[in-house]
């Protein structure tokens, strides 16, 4: 795993999503092609992930737009636990969306570990 997503990965787990944001955004600028949707969907769930913390409107839009970039990932991509990131964002979404039907106000939300990949992981078939 290259430094600068090493660096988004420590700032995204000490809850500092928009540092998160930025380290990834400046990575983003020697991006390949086929990594572009990668790190702008990691840039989306970091922003959505600061925006419900800070209590600001479009939290749970950035992090379905950020998961939606991800799906096209293996569950393992350079050296992150897409996988675990997917499902935990799935599972954010839907418990806020079931309190909302509820007339709930979904309370403060528990952001996942953003995990480096498992020695041995494997991709996705």
């Amino acid at each position: 795993m290259i430094a600068a997503l090493q660096r988004a990965l420590r700032e995204f787990n000490a809850g500092r999503f928009f540092e998160c944001h930025e380290v990834l955004e400046e990575l983003l600028e020697t991006t390949e092609r086929d990594d572009w949707n990668f790190i702008l969907g990691l840039i989306q769930v970091a922003v959505g992930y600061h925006k419900l913390t800070q209590q600001y409107a479009g939290g749970e839009k950035l992090l379905a737009m950020g998961v939606a970039k991800l799906a096209g990932y293996d569950d393992t991509h350079r050296g992150v636990d897409v996988g675990s990131l997917r499902r935990a964002v799935h599972a954010d979404l839907a418990r806020r969306a079931a309190a909302q039907a509820r007339g709930e106000t979904p309370g403060s939300p528990s952001p996942p570990r953003l995990l480096p990949a498992q020695r041995g992981s494997r991709a996705r078939p």
